[in-house]
């Protein structure tokens, strides 16, 4: 009797064992099959600009709807409707690449340093720039000649020089405030995210062009002349 007995309790741990690797080796094949999210950033591409003799700036966090600033890609048809890439995604919040790499391209742009969250101290005329967003939109729809980075943007320049002091009667701390609205295209074919990714790359290039120029010519006192900038 006592024989059968652990025979009966080995067959019972046998069969629990055997359980348990099943359930591990499903739990395998499940964490398997998740797909690995590909991470995109917003690469900046420009050439300095020879004539700036800017040398501090201060990029503030842009403006940037709530429907779009996330990590996931936000994508629309032209009716409107959006879809969430969830195994597509930037490096961060799309409003922080957005802020990152409009600060990499002005730097690099001008010549110049943010000091935004270096801790430089002041000292210098610097030059603050406050950018708001209303559309940066990736409409990615079926029809060819509506895949666009639909882009709506608006910035605020503040020049800032330490020497001039709060009762000087002068302007040389002036405000100058742009803005503009264009369509970049997606090109269409294999591998669209990256297309997708490319064309927003290049849209913010263009905002980085028109912001420096705006810059400069806030510093020479000059009047802008970028195409599709609006300034007052």
């Amino acid at each position: 009797m006592m024989i059968k007995k652990n025979k009966g309790v080995f067959c019972f741990r046998l069969l629990m064992q055997s359980s348990a690797v099943v359930l591990t080796m499903i739990g395998v094949v499940a964490c398997s099959s998740t797909p690995t999210p590909n991470y995109y950033t917003l690469a900046s591409k420009v050439s300095p600009l020879a004539s700036s003799k800017v040398r501090v700036i201060e990029v503030l966090p842009v403006g940037l709807p709530d429907r779009i600033d996330r990590v996931s890609i936000v994508v629309q048809d032209t009716a409107g409707k959006s879809r969430i890439l969830e195994n597509e995604r930037w490096t961060s919040t799309l409003g922080a690449e957005l802020r990152d790499n409009l600060s990499a391209g002005l730097q690099q742009k001008l010549g110049a340093v943010d000091r935004y969250n270096s801790g430089m101290t002041g000292g210098k005329v610097s030059y603050r720039v406050a950018t708001d967003f209303s559309h940066f939109d990736i409409v990615n729809a079926s029809d060819a000649a509506n895949k666009n980075v639909e882009v709506s943007v608006a910035w605020i320049i503040k020049r800032n020089d330490p020497n001039i002091t709060l009762d000087t009667n002068s302007n040389q701390n002036q405000q100058l405030a742009c803005r503009m609205s264009f369509s970049q295209p997606i090109v269409s074919g294999q591998n669209q995210i990256q297309h997708i990714v490319s064309a927003a790359s290049g849209s913010l290039n263009k905002v980085v062009d028109a912001i420096a120029q705006s810059i400069v010519a806030s510093d020479s006192k000059a009047q802008i002349n970028v195409n599709g900038v609006i300034c007052s």
